[in-house]
């Protein structure tokens, strides 16, 4: 007869027999991901920081061109850091899930493997990406101008995650209705365009009217752009940066995400 002990024992065992084998079958598509992109080499890896790259660059020189400078106490390329850095992440990873959840398809018929491994897998890597990318723009800013700011790297850190967040779990979303219409895995890419003028990348909301910010904060991009921006500005404090709210976008977007997909398996 087994002890109460044993038992209990036996199930933390398979528990931890479970999320070792997630957590492989992740690295796994992981690796699959990063090879079916870029080949077996350092050099391939290394050009899915080339897109991001030159987003900073064609912003840093399209607001030299326009003879725009920072609305608020920071130097040029912290400023375009401070905002371009969340909204990459919300959506590169959108675009990385979408493309690993369809290269994933041949895979996915084996019974261990679900879509989530897939869509938990390119949003590592893409986390992994932003923050790369992040280190070496202000790394090349410190080392070009000596200019350098973060005002609290923590608070920063949870804003780029809240951006991050959003789109893992708007992609978790079209994901699922993708399983229902094909048509919804183009479908983020058209909508979520103009996101790049409404979400304070290139302006900050301290500086809007009432009347335009009361429209615009609605969107939950923008809030974690602004909290973002809050911690690595020193001289910038948000009015209308919201944690709860974006959080609440969250958790609407993977339940809508959940409820769809469950009923499709049916």
């Amino acid at each position: 007869m087994t002890s109460p002990g044993e038992a209990a024992g036996r199930r933390d065992a398979e528990a931890s027999d479970r999320i070792l084998l997630h957590a492989d079958i992740v690295v796994a598509l992981m690796r699959r991901d990063l090879q079916s992109r870029f080949g077996h080499n350092v050099l391939g890896y290394a050009w899915t920081f080339v897109a991001p790259l030159a987003w900073f660059a064609a912003i840093y020189f399209a607001f030299w061109l326009l003879g725009r400078t920072s609305p608020v106490y920071t130097d040029f390329v912290t400023f375009v850091l401070s905002g371009l850095t969340p909204y990459i992440a919300f959506r590169y990873v959108i675009s990385s899930i979408t493309r690993s959840t369809r290269h994933a398809r041949g895979v996915i018929i084996f019974p261990s493997v679900t879509r989530e491994h897939a869509i938990v897998g390119a949003a590592i890597l893409e986390w992994i990406s932003i923050v790369i990318v992040y280190a070496v723009v202000a790394l090349a800013n410190y080392l070009a101008y000596g200019e350098f700011e973060m005002a609290n790297g923590l608070h920063f850190l949870v804003g780029v995650g809240l951006a991050w967040a959003l789109g893992v779990s708007c992609a978790y979303m079209f994901d699922a209705l993708a399983r229902v219409n094909e048509t919804f895995y183009d479908l983020p890419n058209v909508l979520l365009r103009p996101t790049v003028f409404l979400s304070a990348v290139f302006f900050v909301a301290n500086e809007l009217p009432n009347s335009v910010l009361d429209v615009l904060k609605w969107n939950p991009l923008l809030h974690a752009v602004e909290y973002a921006r809050d911690g690595l500005l020193f001289h910038y404090d948000s009015r209308v940066a919201s944690v709860s709210y974006v959080l609440l976008w969250i958790a609407g977007f993977a339940l809508a995400g959940f409820i769809i997909g469950r009923w499709r398996s049916r």
